[in-house]
């Protein structure tokens, strides 16, 4: 299944709408909740980066420690995950989409942005050829093996795990589905620059792709109308790659959201992004809206 969005009209209307929604539901939301407190400050220490890696953990309204609930990893944690959480609150009080926790991953560092969100196959630059390579392939083992199992032992997380990144924390997650496609079943990039190094990550995404017969999994990819020729070309190239042949089971889309920038893209698309999740979450009968 594909469908890719360029359109202005009644789409970019309800998405205006329905962001607005999540602006105003749930005003105290992120700061309390049945048990007094939903947004959790944690500091995990991992020996696979050697470093404390500070968490920001978004419970859902009403968190039930006896239930079981999706996660999402959102990368750029600090700038990228309230808006994310406040739209799953919002959204899933209209049964659009699950309750879900969401983990907001801070860089903590300049120099951690730098490597550990970028492909081992890329510059960290890619306009010094002499930039080192990305190190994201370490950063993915600290997902799999601390970080996940860390969630779902102290929060309840089911077995539905999404991550989502922007910019370039969106090589980061384009990179996990080539890398480890299993570890997540949806995945949220936004404004990223595909573009690099004469379109790398997209070319590798295409070889995985056509390898693989059966995939359930899910991808949704934007960028604002208004953002650089380079982000809009590299989107428009994974568009014409997913057009030729993805897995069965593989469910994708790919929006230019009316109007934004680069500053402003993650914040806009999003609720549609989570909205066509929860089409594909209900269709998969894994869990239901509730």
């Amino acid at each position: 299944m594909h469908i890719h969005i360029n359109l202005i009209g009644m789409k970019s209307l309800q998405i205006l709408l329905l962001t607005l929604i999540t602006m105003m539901a749930y005003p105290v939301s992120a700061q309390q909740n049945s048990n007094g407190d939903s947004i959790l400050n944690v500091k995990l220490y991992s020996k696979i980066l050697g470093q404390d890696r500070e968490l920001i953990i978004h419970l859902p309204h009403n968190y039930d420690k006896g239930k079981k609930y999706p996660v999402i990893y959102v990368l750029d944690g600090s700038s990228q995950d309230q808006h994310i959480a406040d739209k799953f609150d919002s959204l899933s009080s209209l049964a659009l989409a699950p309750q879900t926790i969401v983990v907001g991953i801070p860089n903590m560092s300049g120099a951690n942005r730098t490597l550990q969100l970028v492909p081992p196959f890329m510059l960290t630059d890619p306009d010094k050829p002499e930039s080192p390579p990305g190190t994201a392939d370490g950063f993915l083992d600290f997902m799999e093996k601390e970080l996940i199992p860390f969630i779902a032992e102290k929060y309840g997380a089911s077995g539905p795990r999404l991550f989502a990144g922007n910019s370039r924390g969106g090589l980061l997650v384009m990179y996990s589905l080539i890398h480890k496609p299993d570890l997540f079943t949806g995945r949220f990039c936004f404004s990223t620059p595909l573009w690099r190094q004469n379109n790398l990550l997209v070319s590798k995404t295409s070889e995985f792709l056509t390898s693989k017969k059966q995939m359930t999994s899910f991808l949704y990819v934007s960028a604002g109308a208004n953002e650089t020729e380079n982000i809009k070309s590299g989107l428009d190239t994974l568009t014409h790659v997913l057009k030729q042949k993805v897995p069965t089971g593989f469910v994708w889309y790919t929006y230019f959201t009316p109007g934004v920038d680069h500053q402003q893209n993650a914040r806009v698309s999003a609720t549609d992004g989570i909205l066509q999740w929860g089409k594909f979450v209900t269709k998969q009968n894994n869990i239901k809206p509730k």
